[in-house]
Parts: C-alpha cells; structure tokens; sequence
C-alpha cells in the first residue's frame, strides 16, 4: 500500500477537475465534489478510462480496468467526491482497491 500524503489528494483532485474541465468543455470553477460526472457534465465511460490511464501514467500504476470494474460493481460513483475518492484508493492499493 502507498501512503497518500494530502500534497497528493490535492494533485489527483486537481488533476480529475482539470481532466473533466477540458473534455466537457467547461469552466473548472463550475464543477464541485457534488457534481454527477454523467449527468452534470455528460461524461462517458471512455473519459473515465482514459482518466485511468492518465492516473496509471502519471504516478507509475499497474492498474487493471477489470480490477476497478470489480470495486465499481460495490462502490457507487455519482459525484465528483466519489470519483476522487476512488482515485486515491486506486493510488494506495493498484489492483487491490477490489478489497477496500
């Protein structure tokens, strides 16, 4: 397991809100940790994976789509806050975020 510093919580927290600022074509400001990524900013699936790989790149991940798919089918994702929360755990565990 990695530690999670709260310089890191930060960066993967900006770094979610810049990412979905960019596709979705809006100003990052009007995007907060209650917005719903689908229905709030029509985000897709393909935006979720490329955000994966974004985050895997970024701080050298093994990650596999399979692994969070698992922890998607007992984690509801509906805001932002559930989003970024479940990138720090894909940060501190990788692959076994399937049993957080």
């Amino acid at each position: 397991m990695r530690e999670i510093t709260p310089e890191i919580q930060n960066e993967i927290k900006e770094m979610i809100f810049d990412y979905y600022a960019e596709e979705c074509e809006i100003d990052k400001s009007e995007i907060t940790m209650e917005t719903n990524p689908q229905e709030d900013l029509g985000s897709d699936s393909l935006m979720f994976v490329e955000l994966i790989e974004m985050t895997s790149d970024k701080y050298g991940l093994d990650i596999k789509l399979q692994s969070i798919g698992k922890y998607m089918l007992k984690a509801s994702i509906d805001t932002m806050k559930d989003v970024v929360e479940m990138f720090y755990k894909v940060y501190q565990y990788g692959n076994d975020i399937v049993n957080q």
